[in-house]
């Protein structure tokens, strides 16, 4: 079992679909009456990550527990404490909505229950107006509302939302963040998104998933911090990339360099983030100098909070890992 409150536990998972490597040594904890955002590009990682901890795919090695049972010896158990709402919605198109949570209920074994746990499901996810109508022919909205019913229905400990707001309208998205937070008294809530605003409303913590592996974790005001109160530079020279790379390695103070791929045959580009300790443009400057490169664009960088998520999810990092921690 895992120790005080900690409810959701990884431990070096890898996951691996044939040569493709979807997660790369990924660890974290996430306590209880937590709400913790992953954020990253498509392709991340986070669905990956989301299902391993639901049971429905199973890690390549690596360890994972939930609410204390391992994923891998005990899936049972973590299924009664869990609620997903996965990526595709896995809805019954030909059901009526009533009868797609009659159908849940059953199969979550909540026999007497069920009355109570169906009417707080329907009110709070304001699915009244159409619950005597076919799921097949429901708005997205509806869709999503229906399932995020099911995930609930059952009243879980531990809420694993994979884009929870996904097609609906903005009143709308409004009502599911209140819910959503409302829910975190009493549950764990990981919640997946790509939209800043929103998982900076939301979450108490967010998780920064790139390329399989976690380049950030932090509350919102920690990675706002850290991530625009650092010096950025961008520059563009004509070399080869096996010199840019060899000459950047006598730079001191770095934290990280991302290539652009953006830029003309026989140019290297890359933006250099350091701390506002290091005087990054003079030694960027030295550096050229010493070099003899000619130069394309050598820019002071001032990024915005939602440049920086991008920095760090896209690029190719090639001096650290993107603080990860």
């Amino acid at each position: 079992m895992t120790e005080g409150n900690v409810m959701i536990e990884l431990k070096n998972v890898y996951k691996n679909y044939g040569s493709t490597q979807a997660l790369s040594d990924v660890s974290f904890t996430v306590q209880k009456g937590q709400i913790v955002g992953f954020v990253g590009p498509n392709g991340a990682g986070k669905s990956t990550a989301m299902k391993i901890i639901t049971t429905y795919t199973a890690p390549t090695s690596g360890t994972v527990s939930v609410g204390g049972f391992s994923v891998m010896e005990n899936p049972i158990e973590v299924c009664r404490m869990v609620g997903y709402l996965p990526e595709t919605v896995p809805l019954y198109y030909d059901m009526l909505v009533d009868e797609y949570l009659e159908f849940i209920g059953a199969a979550r074994h909540l026999n007497g229950k069920f009355k109570g746990r169906h009417d707080w499901v329907v009110e709070a996810c304001g699915l009244q107006p159409v619950l005597h109508r076919k799921i097949g022919e429901l708005s997205k909205g509806f869709k999503q509302r229906t399932c995020l019913a099911q995930a609930l229905i059952h009243d879980p400990d531990i809420l694993i939302l994979d884009e929870p707001t996904s097609g609906l309208d903005p009143l709308q998205i409004i009502g599911i963040r209140k819910l959503i937070k409302d829910l975190a008294h009493s549950k764990t809530i990981i919640l997946s998104t790509h939209i800043l605003p929103e998982v900076a409303s939301i979450s108490d913590r967010i998780l920064v998933i790139n390329e399989g592996r976690i380049v950030a974790d932090g509350s919102f005001q920690d990675l706002q911090q850290k991530l625009t109160e650092r010096n950025s530079a961008y520059i563009a020279v004509k070399c080869t990339k096996k010199e840019f790379q060899s000459a950047i390695q006598s730079l001191s103070g770095v934290d990280e360099v991302l290539y652009d791929e953006n830029v003309p045959r026989g140019v290297i580009g890359a933006h250099f983030f350091s701390s506002f300790k290091i005087d990054l443009i003079a030694q960027l400057n030295d550096l050229i100098r010493n070099q003899k490169w000619s130069i394309v664009e050598f820019t002071r960088e001032k990024l915005s909070l939602e440049d920086s998520f991008i920095k760090l999810t896209q690029g190719s990092a090639v001096s650290g890992e993107g603080g990860a921690s």
